[in-house]
């Protein structure tokens, strides 16, 4: 091979390999470039998401608490309110519960308390109300005064004389006298003289100890 033929297939070779390193160098760029933007694309999702989920979390946060305290006031009934005794003397003879009337001799569930006493002793009010009926029936219970109350209560006394000018939709106030205790009749006639006192919350009966304190008044 002469000088002259050797010349032209080397610059063949250079010019072969600038082209082959500059592809190679081009696609070295292009792969870094991917590299970058994939990974500062990434980082930017977790730097967006980040302030979100403590957002949110102090979302939650702010929730708990109003929720708590609604729950504290939705399970508040009323329990805790405490009557005035509805007599002087207290003498509880039959209480809330399964009972054996002697004067029908039946048993049945007792929805009040009995508080004996004697014909003509006062009966008070238990709680600030407003009288809602006043009912006589001679023959089983007498006269019965129902006295509705706040927060869905509402008390009745049985076996009494209603208060001289009591009259539905007067206000009375905790301690004022309504009635006095009536002679022994009715369908507790053996028990004696008494006033039967009941509860009711929500128009369903409800043990009255829940709310007095059997002491004297």
């Amino acid at each position: 091979m002469n000088e002259h033929e050797q010349k032209p297939k080397n610059k063949r070779l250079l010019t072969y390999y600038l082209i082959l390193g500059a592809c190679i160098l081009i696609i070295a760029a292009v792969a870094v470039a991917v590299t970058l933007s994939l990974t500062l694309g990434g980082n930017d999702m977790t730097i967006d998401d980040d302030p979100d989920q403590a957002v949110d979390g102090d979302d939650d946060n702010d929730d708990e608490t109003p929720d708590d305290g609604d729950d504290d006031d939705a399970d508040d009934t009323g329990n805790e309110t405490t009557f005035l005794m509805p007599v002087t003397e207290v003498d509880a003879i039959n209480s809330y519960g399964f009972y054996h009337n002697t004067t029908l001799d039946k048993y049945y569930l007792h929805t009040g308390i009995d508080f004996a006493g004697e014909a003509g002793d006062e009966v008070y009010a238990v709680l600030d109300g407003t009288v809602e009926s006043i009912v006589s029936d001679p023959i089983l219970t007498g006269t019965t005064i129902t006295i509705a109350h706040e927060n869905g209560l509402t008390t009745t006394y049985t076996f009494v004389d209603a208060a001289e000018g009591l009259e539905v939709g007067d206000t009375v106030a905790r301690g004022d006298v309504i009635a006095t205790v009536a002679e022994a009749m009715g369908q507790e006639y053996k028990d004696g003289a008494h006033l039967h006192f009941e509860v009711f919350l929500n128009n369903e009966p409800v043990d009255p100890e829940t709310y007095l304190e059997i002491t004297e008044k």
